[in-house]
């Protein structure tokens, strides 16, 4: 997605309808955060995933949860008298995802397993917020493959509560 315009016109489809659909090929899963650690190497307090539910090779997509703990520290700053889970956090839960999807995807065709050794990220190209995510919500997280060179990945996420899509983002994750 070299052009702004098309990640612009993207990101404002992908404002109003999920990410992605689940597919003929989405297989549903039960990945909690000790699979996750071996997919990839955060651990808390900077695991921002709590399970992966859904991944479908053909689509490159997977779909995890996030439940945001109410007494989680961050909301005691980000903001005293109105609690909003810290944007930049969000982008967080998307990268993982995006990661843990990579490392699915490369363990289906090595068959090692192995976690990527300096995965990272390295740009984000677009992020929109556009509603709040807040104490005791429970977030659903999508990541697609929008392109692979081997050795960078692009990737768009999304997060939303319900029905209400809550931050975009089209970002590009190294992994070695």
């Amino acid at each position: 997605m070299p052009h702004p315009e098309a990640r612009e016109q993207f990101l404002r489809r992908s404002a109003r309808t999920a990410l992605w659909h689940h597919g003929l090929s989405t297989r549903k899963v039960s990945m909690g955060q000790p699979e996750i650690e071996r997919l990839i190497p955060h651990r808390r307090p900077f695991l921002f995933l709590d399970g992966i539910t859904a991944v479908d090779y053909e689509q490159r997509a997977a779909e995890g949860v996030r439940r945001i703990d109410p007494e989680d520290p961050v909301l005691a700053g980000h903001f005293p008298t109105n609690p909003i889970y810290p944007g930049v956090l969000l982008l967080e839960m998307m990268g993982q995802l995006g990661l843990c999807m990579i490392g699915l995807e490369a363990r289906q065709e090595r068959k090692d397993g192995l976690p990527p050794t300096d995965p990272r990220l390295i740009r984000i190209h677009s992020a929109v917020f556009l509603a709040p995510v807040m104490r005791d919500d429970e977030v659903t997280i999508r990541s697609i493959c929008l392109e692979d060179n081997g050795l960078t990945h692009v990737l768009a996420g999304q997060v939303s509560r319900g029905e209400v899509h809550c931050a975009l983002s089209v970002m590009e994750l190294y992994r070695a």
